[in-house]
């Protein structure tokens, strides 16, 4: 007996050596993860699956990254079941790959003539993350949303989370543009943005700069929820001290990416990228002055339609500075020439197919950064 509990300070050492090793391996290496969004369909095909959502889904599947970020719009309306489909079928298998989605404004469709539509697009925002989409996964595979949500409070719609590449935290802040005037989310905000010293990534489905259809005819109206919440959190997106690396968004159907870039063509952050291109019919741009849309300094650096996605690798060196690798994934298609129907599509879009829309790199070095484009 006596042996038997000296083995036992002797197996100590081993077991603290096994845990170091397991938790080294655990936060070690790239953290990689994909963004897209706007997956629904239309008012006459809301009866229909989401075909061209699940061809997309399944290259991402292929790719295996440790999470998604989703930029909104799951649904034209009500219709639930046809996104969660997908995402059953690609993301809850043998391999599981945790989805984290954003309020979309098609996810909350009311009328602008009832009354109290504050607090009806609270108590639907609510609903849809916890009830339409949480609600109805199986908990051994929506499990990774327990404890975030457990932390949020009573008509809260907006949550983050942290992940870490080789012991440096990066901090995913996911909003709900829907809500520009919340003031319970946008201090909610501020304080996130302190709780972290790490790079941030910002996931709303709005974009707060697009060249697209909705930047010319939505954001420019200073009574829009899209121009008040460009108004109000772009001064905070864009102040260096609050470490935002990213901006990611979908809302317009396209790919597009807008920054500063400085006096060598490095790019600056924040880096906003629209990313809608996730199965919905793809739009183009409206002719218009886009100086009005984008504050001085900033560029977009093209439109493309394209069915697509974004990949990120994320990587921090010894000296803890973080890496951030994009590359947008995808197909072009020309508008003039129509969008294939979902059975060609299906043949069309797989991995092998796939093209290069777009490359780009932020570094951040706490407070300086240093950005290349290739």
């Amino acid at each position: 007996m006596r042996k038997k509990l000296l083995k036992i300070p002797l197996l100590l050492p081993v077991f603290l050596v096994v845990l170091c090793l397991f938790s080294l391996k655990l936060y070690a290496g790239p953290l990689r993860f994909i963004a897209y969004g706007d997956t629904r369909r239309n008012s006459d095909t809301v009866d229909k699956p989401q075909t061209k959502h699940n061809a997309i889904a399944k290259v991402i599947r292929e790719l295996n990254p440790d999470f998604v970020l989703f930029s909104g719009d799951m649904v034209y309306n009500n219709e639930f079941e046809k996104f969660l489909t997908v995402v059953i079928n690609n993301y809850a298998g043998d391999k599981r790959i945790p989805l984290y989605p954003v309020i979309g404004n098609h996810e909350v469709i009311v009328s602008e003539k009832w009354g109290g539509i504050e607090a009806l697009i609270k108590a639907r925002s609510r609903y849809v993350l916890f009830e339409a989409f949480k609600g109805r996964l199986d908990d051994s595979y929506s499990s990774y949303l327990n404890n975030i949500f457990d932390r949020m409070k009573p008509k809260q719609s907006w949550y983050s989370f942290v992940k870490q590449t080789n012991g440096v935290e990066l901090q995913f802040i996911e909003l709900n543009s829907s809500l520009p005037d919340d003031e319970d989310q946008f201090k909610w905000f501020l304080n996130e943005l302190k709780r972290v010293d790490g790079p941030k990534v910002v996931l709303a489905h709005y974009p707060p700069y697009s060249i697209g259809q909705h930047g010319n005819e939505s954001a420019l109206h200073g009574s829009s929820r899209e121009a008040k919440f460009r108004n109000r959190y772009t001064k905070v997106f864009n102040d260096p001290k609050n470490n935002v690396a990213m901006v990611i968004s979908g809302h317009d159907h396209n790919y597009q990416r807008t920054c500063k870039t400085d006096e060598k063509g490095g790019i600056r952050m924040p880096v906003y990228v629209v990313s809608g291109g996730g199965g919905a019919d793809l739009k183009g741009g409206v002719e218009g002055n886009v100086s009005q849309i984008l504050p001085e300094g900033f560029q977009c650096h093209g439109l493309v339609t394209a069915y697509h996605f974004v990949e990120v690798t994320a990587t921090a060196d010894s000296s803890r500075n973080v890496t951030i690798k994009c590359r947008a994934m995808g197909l072009r298609y020309d508008l003039s020439k129509g969008l294939p129907d979902d059975t060609t599509f299906e043949t069309q879009f797989v991995k092998e197919r796939l093209e290069l829309i777009d490359d780009f790199t932020v570094t951040w070095q706490g407070k300086h950064v240093i950005g290349n484009e290739f």
